[in-house]
């Protein structure tokens, strides 16, 4: 058993918080900070509760808080997550529990905005490839690559990172097409985005770049009919959540070369084996999820997880709670 604090818990789990540890010091004289860098992204359920004995807030990484999780922590609170995604909290069992689930809005949109320019071009430029192909001895690679200036994007989800991707886009010159049900059409009209829907705006893109949080909605957005409507020069890029699109059936299009190439750094089961059919494949760019890994998205999520935890123990509303109704 645990021994009691004056101060309450809050269990550190996260990746960013172990890498940018020092930002979170302000914390100490407020709260006992218990290290669990080894429970982020655990998928056993009984290690995760021993873990969180007697949290009252936990800075959350990738692991699974499941309803056998929360009744299992009847001290718990509050759940930080870094970052806009909480797809794998059952939201519903903590509000039940009246525990508060806080996200970092904001925080990491311009990273993400940038690795998502970085895939684009690492695509249309087999940049990979290149690579391997330079250090192995060869020189320029057969062919020619693609382009993102002029290019037609077509954007789909036009949240905070989705408007980052067209603010970047613009210097591009390229032609942005988006899908999004509920559109700023101010920022439309003044970034010149043309809103259309999502199966009449396949056929025309040469990249197609995703931004939509996971949902019952949005699972197996992009299937094998959607991927039949890309130009087979097209290139798809996915910094949102794997399961937004249906893997084998991307596996099957890149293999029969219906379309050209694929990005992406979020998968259907992370981390991804090596085994798995996309690390077989040329024409596909893996990243390590890593969207939010930078110095600046860090220090921004780290400091908004930091207020919230703050504001929580004030009584206050946490910021980016995505379930207020559980805050008592």
């Amino acid at each position: 058993m645990s021994e009691p604090s004056a101060r309450p818990r809050v269990v550190l789990l996260s990746s960013l918080a172990k890498l940018g540890r020092e930002q979170l010091d302000p914390l100490k004289a407020a709260f006992e900070l218990v290290e669990r860098f080894d429970l982020d992204a655990t998928r056993d359920e009984v290690a995760l509760v021993d873990g969180l004995e007697g949290a009252w807030a936990v800075v959350a990484g990738s692991e699974t808080y499941t309803e056998r999780v929360l009744s299992g922590l009847p001290q718990l609170q509050l759940i930080v997550r870094c970052g806009v995604g909480f797809d794998g909290i059952d939201v519903p069992a903590a509000t039940a529990r009246r525990v508060a689930v806080a996200t970092t809005p904001d925080a990491n949109s311009d990273g993400v905005a940038d690795l998502t320019l970085a895939l684009m071009l690492a695509c249309l430029r087999r940049i990979a490839v290149g690579d391997r192909y330079v250090r192995s001895g060869g020189w320029r690679l057969p062919g020619l690559c693609g382009d993102l200036t002029g290019a037609t994007v077509g954007v789909v989800g036009l949240g905070r990172v989705g408007r980052n991707v067209v603010r970047r886009l613009v210097g591009f010159g390229c032609q942005v097409l988006a899908y999004e049900p509920y559109p700023d059409v101010d920022f439309c009209a003044e970034h010149g985005v043309e809103l259309a829907e999502l199966d009449a705006l396949l056929p025309h893109v040469d990249v197609l770049s995703i931004h939509v949080p996971l949902t019952d909605e949005t699972y197996r957005l992009l299937g094998a009919r959607q991927l039949a409507l890309l130009k087979p020069t097209a290139i798809l890029v996915n910094t949102s959540r794997g399961s937004v699109l249906d893997e084998p059936a991307l596996v099957e299009a890149l293999v029969a070369g219906r379309i050209a190439g694929a990005a992406l750094d979020v998968y259907d089961h992370e981390p991804l084996d090596s085994t798995h059919p996309l690390a077989a494949l040329d024409n596909v760019v893996l990243s390590a999820h890593a969207a939010s890994f930078t110095r600046l998205s860090a220090a921004r999520m780290l400091a908004s997880a930091s207020a919230s935890l703050f504001a929580a123990a004030a009584g206050e509303l946490p910021l980016g709670c995505v379930n207020p109704e559980a805050w008592h």
